[in-house]
């Protein structure tokens, strides 16, 4: 605890221990007082001293216990006396909140009475009033002040401001000049004397001072390190200055060498009194600096004050002692700090540097300060610099005023593969919409960072993204498939953010080349119904200028999403290339698109006879939602001479949707005995569906042949219920049953597939063919199976 205002209340008698006693106390006769008695009393909420009564300014419920109350008297020096009494809150603890006053004995009132502590205002930010008894010799002297909770000197719990002495002859507050440190830390204080450097001060490499907070009224004390000699801080109150202070900000991590001063303004007529001596105050350490007899005779000159060692800190007070005329307001007019970086040559540049070395904190919190000189300087030193080196690189570009003017540097470490540099530069970037024009500026220039910047750049300014994204899909390779995956994706996010209206002049413009705007038209998704004409035009002017089969294959997801907003121009041509084009890729992309686009229909039909396999499987699988006749008779038909599986496989996936059909059931039925298992089993779900009673005799034969593959005869049991087979009821009980007597290997799968079938019949006696999986005694697997077979409705009447 440091200074006047933190040294705690000082009794001058010992008290006995009990709660009375803490209650009660009483000075002297003496100095022309008569004696005084004060007693609290807590139940009623009184203070009385000899027969004045003062009631305690606290809620009942804020009165803390007897114990707490303090009541002490409090020697003022030539036998006078005074008692103090302080009542704390009741949880507000010795330094909180509390009810206070002081009396004198022959008074009619308290000398003061009221709340003191940081009774006002929002946490960070809370004011009030506290009161001091401070040792001065054999006696006390007994101050009260006001507080604040922002404002106070370095190190300092509290500092008091506008200070009121208890005067020994009125026993009235008046105010003082007080110095805010004590009489050891003024003792204890390093001599220094500043030299005379001069008219002008030296350039220091960064703004190491800031000050935030003055104890003179009206100001901030910002005049002492605004930069400008002309601006002077002053006290400006009567009664002297002796104690008056700013304080000021301080990088913690850079060693400040010393400090120059201007004691006064170079306008001779604006000088005014200057300070003979004053204090250097971190908290830690004191120096009290004595300047030349001759600086109240030199305006505007600079006077240096070197320390003996480098000081560390993150709070600098200066402290005016003693002014050149007594009882004038002194002041000063500007305080710059040199870093022990300062040395005669340095530059920022060999500043930078060192971010990557032992001296990478001092180095930081210094190019912080240094404006667009630190800036650049990082700028110029990123590449060389390691990970750990552009994170902080990165930091004192957020650090920028302008976070626009850091948005080049910001973009480049947006990008890094190691380190924190991305991460920072992205919380940075996220906050400052401003630098969307040097992110848009990475994207269209810097091919390196395109996938990264592009991204953030939709997100922070959409309608400047579609214009630099658009610029650059021109300039990305075709071999460069990943960048350009994200520079769609960024697209397409910019253009859901941006709105309508954006789309239709970037895909008109003829100044991009044809494959860049190809890019933004797959890019623009769903979006791309904003834009029909232009859309439309862009692919007649595509494909006018003989395009290559990847841009006719890309074309057809942009022409898929028109058709189905009802262009009618943009169906004709995806029903085209499902049908006529040269290049089977591209007419089985059309197909598979084509889904559930009612004008295709009849292109997929023929689509499914063309030449090429996975034309025709494109086309059926398209159909198979909802087939059409001619669809039906062309799955017919390709079941049964089609020399592909896969074909075939989704044939049978069309005609399991066909309306009912004794054809269509004899076609699947006849596949039961494809030769591959794949189109069998196809042909086996598609007769469940259809539920395709006559050919259970077929699917019961696969499901008892055991050399047929596994899973197409679990298929085949729980067909079985689908197509409603009452004769098999028995056989898939026995299936089923197993599963309780331990079943092992492929009998598991087709006994859980028994229990579906069995499901679907769902007999009358289900629960009795059932009671051996429901034992307690089955495997829990196999009881839940059954449990939901029994709760199944079933399917057949």
């Amino acid at each position: 605890m440091r200074g006047l205002q933190t040294l705690s209340v000082v009794a001058v008698v010992t008290w006995a221990s009990s709660a009375a006693a803490a209650t009660h106390g009483s000075a002297p006769a003496g100095g022309g007082l008569a004696a005084l008695e004060v007693n609290v009393d807590l139940a009623k909420a009184v203070v009385r001293a000899n027969a004045l009564e003062v009631p305690i300014g606290l809620e009942a419920s804020l009165l803390p216990g007897e114990a707490d109350v303090v009541v002490e008297p409090v020697a003022l020096g030539g036998g006078r006396s005074l008692v103090h009494v302080r009542v704390p809150a009741r949880g507000s603890g010795p330094t909180g909140l509390a009810w206070e006053a002081l009396f004198a004995s022959g008074r009619r009132d308290p000398i003061f009475s009221g709340m003191t502590g940081l009774a006002k205002g929002d946490p960070g930010e809370r004011t009030g009033t506290a009161i001091r008894i401070v040792p001065r010799g054999p006696a006390f002297r007994v101050v009260v002040g006001d507080v604040r909770e922002d404002l106070r000197i370095c190190g300092q719990t509290e500092t008091l401001l506008a200070p009121r002495l208890v005067d020994f002859a009125s026993l009235e507050l008046k105010p003082a000049a007080l110095p805010p440190l004590s009489d050891a830390e003024q003792a204890g204080a390093k001599p220094l004397a500043g030299v005379d450097k001069g008219g002008a001060f030296d350039a220091p490499l960064g703004r190491l001072l800031v000050a935030h907070g003055s104890s003179a009224v009206d100001t901030w004390g910002i005049e002492l390190t605004d930069g400008d000699v002309r601006t002077v801080w002053r006290e400006k109150r009567s009664g002297g200055n002796q104690g008056a202070f700013v304080i000021m900000a301080a990088p913690k991590q850079v060693p400040i060498a010393r400090v120059e001063l201007a004691v006064s303004p170079p306008d001779v007529a604006s000088t005014g009194a200057v300070p003979r001596t004053f204090y250097l105050d971190t908290g830690e350490r004191s120096y009290r600096v004595a300047l030349p007899e001759t600086a109240a005779r030199k305006p505007g000159e600079v006077f240096e004050v070197v320390f003996p060692e480098p000081i560390q800190t993150s709070c600098l007070a200066l402290i005016l002692d003693a002014p050149s005329a007594p009882g004038s307001n002194a002041g000063v007019a500007e305080v710059t700090a040199f870093s022990d970086l300062d040395v005669p040559g340095a530059t920022l540049d060999e500043v930078a540097e060192k971010l990557s070395g032992p001296r990478s904190a001092a180095a930081t919190q210094l190019l912080e300060r240094s404006g667009p000189a630190g800036l650049a300087a990082v700028t110029k030193a990123y590449e060389g610099l390691d990970s750990r080196g552009r994170a902080l690189a990165v930091d004192v570009a957020a650090a920028s005023d302008r976070c626009e003017d850091a948005g080049p540097l910001l973009a480049r470490a947006l990008c890094e593969k190691e380190g924190e540099a991305s991460r920072r530069a992205l919380e940075k970037l996220e906050r400052c919409p401003a630098a969307a024009a040097a992110l848009a500026l990475a994207v269209r220039t810097d091919p390196t960072s395109r996938s990264c910047v592009a991204p953030l750049l939709a997100t922070l300014s959409p309608v400047e993204a579609l214009a630099a994204i658009g610029d650059a899909l021109g300039d990305v390779p075709e071999t460069d498939s990943s960048t350009r995956a994200v520079l769609r994706s960024a697209f397409g996010q910019a253009l859901r953010a941006a709105g309508p209206g954006h789309l239709e002049a970037i895909l008109s413009d003829a100044n991009r080349a044809l494959g860049a705007r190809l890019e933004l038209l797959r890019a623009a998704e769903e979006r791309v119904v904003d834009a029909v004409s232009s859309s439309d035009a862009l692919v007649g002017e595509l494909m006018q200028a003989s395009p290559s089969l990847r841009v006719r294959y890309l074309v057809l997801e942009p022409l898929a999403t028109l058709s189905r907003a009802g262009d009618s121009a943009a169906t004709a041509r995806l029903a085209d290339a499902a049908t006529r084009d040269v290049d089977w890729p591209v007419r089985a992309r059309a197909a598979e698109l084509s889904s559930g686009l009612g004008p295709v229909r009849g292109a997929l039909a023929t689509a499914a006879r063309d030449p090429e396999p996975r034309v025709r499987a494109a086309a059926l699988a398209s159909l198979a939602a909802s087939p059409p006749p001619d669809a039906v008779h062309v799955a017919i038909d390709v079941m049964a001479g089609d020399d592909w599986s896969f074909v075939k496989t989704q044939a049978a996936s069309l005609l399991a949707r066909a309306p009912a059909s004794r054809e269509a059931d004899d076609t699947l039925g006849r596949a039961l005995a494809d030769p591959l298992v794949s189109v069998r089993g196809a042909a086996l779900v598609a007769l469940a569906r259809r539920r395709a009673t006559r050919w259970h005799p077929a699917i019961r034969e696969r499901l008892d042949d055991e050399a047929e593959d596994v899973h197409l005869r679990a298929a085949a049991a729980s067909a079985l219920g689908a197509v409603c087979d009452v004769s098999s009821t028995d056989r898939l009980t026995g299936l089923a049953r197993d599963l309780a007597s331990g079943a092992r290997g492929n009998d598991v799968p087709i006994g859980l597939a028994a229990l579906v079938g069995l499901a679907g019949l769902h007999p009358p006696d289900l629960k009795e063919r059932l009671a051996p999986l429901l034992s307690p005694g089955a495997p829990p697997l196999v009881r839940a199976a059954a449990e939901r077979a029994l709760s199944a409705h079933g399917v057949c009447p």
